[in-house]
């Protein structure tokens, strides 16, 4: 009865600003239409910086008929790892992901993204991770009502953080993503399901914005015979493993141009009988100021028969040298650290994983990446308090949006 308190007191959360809106919005309508073009362009300007889930953070290039549009990125990588006692030098062209969007009518839109790994499907060992894949990362179908009430449905990119929703690779400043965003939330996290999102203003700088939907969740793989593992357990675009549905959502706010706090939450059984349940929350934040960025996300699991666990991360980067070179204009450098940690038995001694990463990377254009970077490894095992030096991995990467 508590599980079903905690989804519907979400549920009016989420919705609780959007019916405030709406009351506001009707009862001055006629003195708002005025106004409309002059707002449009300040709502533009500030809805820009908000994170938003799906295929409009996406940009695209090529259009083809009357509103379809294709675009999509890929990265490679070159990772060379010291004294971590399985030492490994190699290239790897790690995503290959096109993106579709049509524009069926004003109000419906439809957007997908299709994965291909390690070149695709290539057999390989699973241990090694020389396996390849190909998937769809999302697939959904958007039903525009008004700003701040839309729906949508199908393969959804859960609003788990902030790093789910932005996990593209030439979006991010370093090669590899964040602990926590692969082992406490399993990014990238997709599901399917139905539900809503929108956008609101509370005032002229300010935006709210949110996103509830009734999905799958996740399965009972993700208690292994080592223990709890979430990525083991995302239920990706088959069928549910038991009766439950489980409850996903974010809602962001930016006070003003530069400045974003999200908080999620993910909540339902993971079980075949649906006894167990996984409840997953997440707090993320980030901060521009002129040259400098700050991004950080804090995220805790609470497994019920398992093993709970948590992690955090905080990354701050420079930008410098803007237009150093004639020839391109839009160019720039940028100076980066990020610092990871994860405990995998919260409440426990040990099992812990940290990383320091320093990196530099050049932007000829800001859909285009060149990134270097040095990861420091360090973990503690299971039972003891004693970090052991786990050595470090040089990484070059390429990334770019087409």
């Amino acid at each position: 009865m508590q599980r079903l308190h905690l989804c519907v007191f979400i549920s009016i959360l989420a919705w609780v600003p959007c019916f405030s809106y709406s009351q506001e919005s009707e009862d001055s309508q006629g003195e708002k239409k005025g106004e409309e073009g002059e707002k449009n362009e300040n709502k533009s300007a500030v809805s820009s910086k908000v994170t938003t889930g799906g295929i409009y953070s996406r940009p695209f290039v090529k259009k083809f008929g009357k509103g379809t549009f294709l675009g999509g990125y890929f990265d490679t990588e070159f990772k060379n790892t010291f004294d971590t006692g399985n030492d490994v030098t190699t290239f790897d062209q790690h995503r290959l992901i096109p993106f579709i969007y049509a524009e069926i009518h004003p109000r419906l839109h439809f957007g997908s993204e299709i994965e291909f790994e390690h070149g695709g499907f290539v057999s390989g060992d699973p241990t090694e991770g020389t396996d390849g894949e190909i998937k769809i990362e999302f697939a959904t179908l958007d039903f525009s009502i008004y700003e701040w009430l839309n729906f949508r449905g199908g393969l959804i990119l859960s609003p788990l953080g902030r790093f789910n929703l932005l996990h593209d690779s030439p979006m991010n400043e370093l090669t590899d993503r964040p602990l926590v965003a692969r082992n406490i939330i399993p990014t990238t996290l997709s599901e399917v399901g139905v539900g809503f999102f929108g956008t609101m203003y509370p005032s002229e700088m300010s935006v709210l914005s949110y996103e509830i939907y009734a999905v799958n969740g996740f399965n009972q793989d993700l208690m292994t015979p080592s223990g709890t593992n979430l990525r083991e357990g995302r239920g990706g675009a088959g069928s549910d493993n038991n009766r439950a549905k489980s409850l996903v959502s974010r809602v962001a706010f930016s006070p003003l141009l530069g400045v974003e706090i999200g908080n999620s939450i993910h909540t339902g059984a993971y079980s075949d009988n649906s006894e167990d349940w996984l409840t997953l929350w997440a707090l993320d934040g980030a901060f521009t100021r002129g040259s400098f960025e700050f991004l950080g996300e804090y995220a805790h699991a609470y497994v019920e028969n398992g093993s709970n666990q948590h992690g955090v991360y905080g990354q701050i980067g420079y930008r410098f040298l803007h237009g150093a070179f004639s020839a391109l204009p839009g160019s720039f450098f940028t100076g980066l650290v990020r610092y990871d940690w994860i405990d995998l038995t919260a409440g426990q001694i040990g099992a812990n994983q940290d990383r320091l990463t320093v990196g530099l990377n050049f932007r000829p254009v800001q859909e285009t990446v060149f990134k270097v970077d040095y990861a420091f490894l360090g973990s503690t095992a299971s039972g003891t308090s004693n970090r052991m030096d786990d050595g470090g991995q040089l990484a070059f990467s390429l990334a770019t949006y087409f």
